[in-house]
């Protein structure tokens, strides 16, 4: 399986972590042996997270992941970084104050009041460029062009945190998809903490199994994977609908609207910048 570089220049303040999906008994053993790695858990039967600290050459791992999983017969499911930066500074998202999972949920307008993570997550905390240019391209939606788009759904929803702003900003039906078993379980338990129950479902069904059609398809993953599954995309958009991702660097913003274009997906577009990262608003 080919691997596009994607984390060589991130090389401090977060950890990456490669979702793989496989039963052979030998994988977690071969993968745990890895230059880089720090560690191999078991999450399901079927399901593991290798570990390894951003400092070291994670490109080559993901190249060295890849082999050893293709030989087990296992596949990479995900890549992502997750930060362990303790800045306490304020993150805002799409507006939205992010806030620990002690914070209480106040009365007022919804734009006030701040989505509640619980804390310890590692994915989806706020830090990351990615989730912040996902949040641009998200108030720019709900700022332009009249009712949030509807239904949604959230490609790698890690925390839940996307899924949440799009329900805060205005979606009715927002569907967030995570093939993590820990991330789904901790995005179920941060839409009850933000009293979001009744507007945002979170799934471990893999994105092949969906079926419907979506106002709105956000992806905040990795270019492995996204461009893995951008050939599912025409069939889950409505007409006219909206497709926002980022995780991009540099040549893979480009790498990114040719795939797109080959699939049929083209439109009025909007690129966001933080630093060497970057987002696209596509809209159909």
């Amino acid at each position: 399986m080919p691997v596009n570089p994607v984390f060589s220049e991130y090389t401090s303040g977060g950890r990456l972590y490669v979702i793989v999906r496989g039963r052979d008994p030998l994988l977690s053993a071969n993968l745990s042996k890895l230059s880089g790695c720090r560690e191999v858990e078991r999450l399901t039967d079927d399901i593991l997270v290798v570990v390894a600290e951003t400092g070291a050459n994670v490109d080559e791992l993901l190249r060295r992941t890849a082999g050893v999983t293709s030989v087990f017969g296992a596949e990479i499911v995900e890549a992502r970084l997750g930060s362990d930066d303790d800045d306490q500074n304020e993150i805002f998202i799409a507006g939205f104050k992010v806030a620990a999972g002690t914070a209480e949920i106040t009365a007022g307008p919804s734009r006030k009041r701040p989505v509640i993570l619980e804390p310890g997550l590692a994915f989806g905390s706020g830090h990351h460029p990615s989730t912040r240019l996902m949040g641009r391209g998200l108030e720019y939606i709900a700022t332009h062009g009249g009712s949030f788009p509807d239904p949604v759904l959230d490609i790698g929803c890690g925390s839940g945190i996307l899924s949440i702003v799009c329900a805060r900003l205005g979606g009715r039906h927002v569907l967030g998809l995570d093939i993590n078993p820990t991330a789904v379980a901790g995005a179920r338990r941060n839409v009850i903490l933000n009293g979001l129950e009744g507007r945002v479902r979170i799934s471990s069904k893999p994105i092949e199994e969906i079926k419907g059609s979506f106002g709105l398809v956000a992806a905040n993953i990795s270019p492995v994977i996204l461009f893995k599954i951008i050939p599912l995309l025409p069939g889950l958009l409505t007409a006219g609908g909206i497709l926002i991702m980022a995780g991009m660097r540099g040549a893979q913003m480009d790498d990114l609207l040719n795939i797109l274009w080959k699939n049929g997906l083209d439109g009025r577009r909007q690129v966001y910048k933080d630093g060497a990262w970057g987002g696209l608003l596509l809209q159909i």
